[in-house]
């Protein structure tokens, strides 16, 4: 990762509110309003993790503290200290190590991670889970984890920021470790994190104004200024700010930042709140970010599809990437029309419809565009479908992804 897009993360995980002068006003005061808890996980990443039962260590643990170490096949050393007080009784404590885990935004599924038991312990003071894998990860390289239960709401871990070496910090016992990362992993972790906090603040902000409905009279943004306020400040630092690392370390994340950041101005206008002053300059930015990502302007390129995606056989022409397009597609039993809508060159949305045998088909979803510098590229797209037989229905979520083969011999209007 580069120096540049190291500091920004650096930063943005450290410092971030810091950074942030948006919603600033004359005169210095302190904006009063619901802190949102961004600290425990929330609805997030579940992954499959997968144990080595034969490298597994247990031990007692008191009301005056105690340890449990484990060094694993490779190498890899754990120490897991727990200090006076942080249990009520005796408390037996198993260690095992992690063999693989699969669906984090890591650059391989082997990182140097256990699993603590029993699952879900509270512990009244915080433990210590140092870590030093056999093979040394680059400190700029360590993407430092944790997942509760058997695998959900993987999270970025709570560390000692004053130790070189790994320490992670623990409340609760479930499964921690660490792995390494490359620019991407680092801006999909960001990305989750956006995820997580955008639901909170959306609950936290319809919290706020939708019983301001049932007050006598019109609605007075100024009497929810305050309160406001405090939420679109922490919207811009857990949401947009994050979003914006994201698509500088990955420019795939740069038309979900801009969307966001674009829906932040509207919020902004809806409860009287000033612009960031930098808006205009944001948003120019991010959309040449996503501009780059898509191999420059290819939304006048012309395209034919053709291909099987999971046991789906499609076929279909687009004139341009920023102009509604339709696939057409076969599959045993039936035949269906997925249209496609643009909100950019490189995203949108998608509708289905069809059907076969007495039986509708319908449903829909989201798609993305990858094109690269030669021209060519990839259609990917998420749809969840419904169909419908006498008697009976079965819905299925599927992801679809068909490559783009320039034609700019189509004629188009």
């Amino acid at each position: 990762m580069s120096k540049h897009n190291r500091a920004i993360v650096v930063v943005l995980l450290i410092s971030v509110s810091l950074s942030c002068k948006w919603l600033s006003t004359s005169t210095t005061k302190t904006i009063k309003g619901p802190k949102i808890d961004f600290t425990s996980p929330g609805k997030g990443l579940d992954v499959t993790v997968q144990l080595d039962k034969k490298q597994t260590a247990t031990g007692k643990v008191s009301q005056t503290g105690g340890s449990v170490s484990l060094t694993a096949a490779d190498g890899s050393k754990f120490t897991l200290d727990v200090p006076a007080n942080a249990v009520e009784a005796d408390t037996t404590i198993t260690m095992t190590a992690v063999k693989s885990l699969d669906g984090a935004p890591l650059a391989n599924n082997t990182p140097t991670a256990v699993q603590l038991e029993p699952s879900g312990l509270f512990l009244k003071e915080m433990a210590t889970l140092t870590i030093v894998p056999a093979k040394e990860i680059p400190t700029k390289e360590q993407i430092i984890f944790g997942y509760e239960g058997g695998g959900q709401d993987y999270h970025l871990a709570v560390i000692d920021p004053k130790s070189k070496e790994i320490k992670i910090k623990l409340m609760h016992f479930s499964g921690a470790g660490v792995g390494s990362g490359s620019d991407s992993d680092w801006a999909a972790t960001l990305q989750l994190q956006a995820d997580n906090a955008y639901t909170r603040l959306a609950q936290k902000l319809g919290e706020l104004l939708q019983p301001a409905r049932f007050g006598e009279g019109s609605f007075d943004a100024s009497k929810v200024g305050e309160t406001a306020l405090s939420i679109l400040k922490q919207f811009e630092e857990q949401v947009v700010l994050k979003e914006i690392a994201a698509a500088e370390l990955d420019c795939k994340h740069a038309r979900k930042a801009l969307q966001d950041l674009i829906y932040l101005g509207r919020l902004c206008r809806l409860l009287s709140a000033p612009l960031p002053d930098d808006f205009a300059e944001k948003v120019s930015k991010l959309e040449e970010i996503a501009r780059k990502c898509s191999g420059g302007n290819n939304s006048n390129r012309s395209y034919r599809v053709s291909g099987k995606s999971n046991n789906v056989s499609f076929t279909g022409e687009i004139c341009s990437l920023d102009v509604a397009f339709v696939l057409n597609a076969t599959f045993p039993g039936g035949t269906a029309k997925t249209s496609f809508t643009p909100s950019s060159a490189i995203a949108g949305t998608t509708t289905v419809s069809g059907g076969g045998g007495g039986c509708n088909h319908s449903g829909g979803g989201t798609y993305n565009v990858t094109i690269k510098e030669d021209g060519s590229g990839t259609i990917t797209w998420t749809t969840t479908d419904t169909i419908a037989c006498p008697g009976f229905s079965n819905s299925r979520t599927a992801t679809f992804t068909l490559p783009l083969q320039a034609a700019p011999d189509l004629a188009c209007p």
